[in-house]
């Protein structure tokens, strides 16, 4: 989810809803659409946490060697 911080100064408007602009002020933090419209309008700072942007990776599965045994040499009996 995309973060940002509101860094113009006489704030920035948008209608998220599509019908109510809505007027966020300066230094407001603002996630969402919202943020990503005011990351391309130029209005804002992106806010980035890599504790929330950081992949986990389970670990590979590993096979169990099986352990070498030794030949026999000679005939059979």
């Amino acid at each position: 989810m995309t973060k940002a911080k509101i860094t113009n100064a006489t704030g920035y408007n948008c209608a998220p809803l599509g019908h109510t602009v809505e007027h966020y002020p300066f230094g407001a933090a603002v996630e969402g659409k919202v943020a990503k419209w005011a990351l391309d309008a130029g209005m804002a700072s992106a806010d980035f946490d890599p504790r929330s942007e950081t992949k986990v990776f389970a670990p590979t599965e590993t096979k169990v060697e099986q352990p070498a045994y030794a030949k026999k040499r000679g005939r059979s009996k």
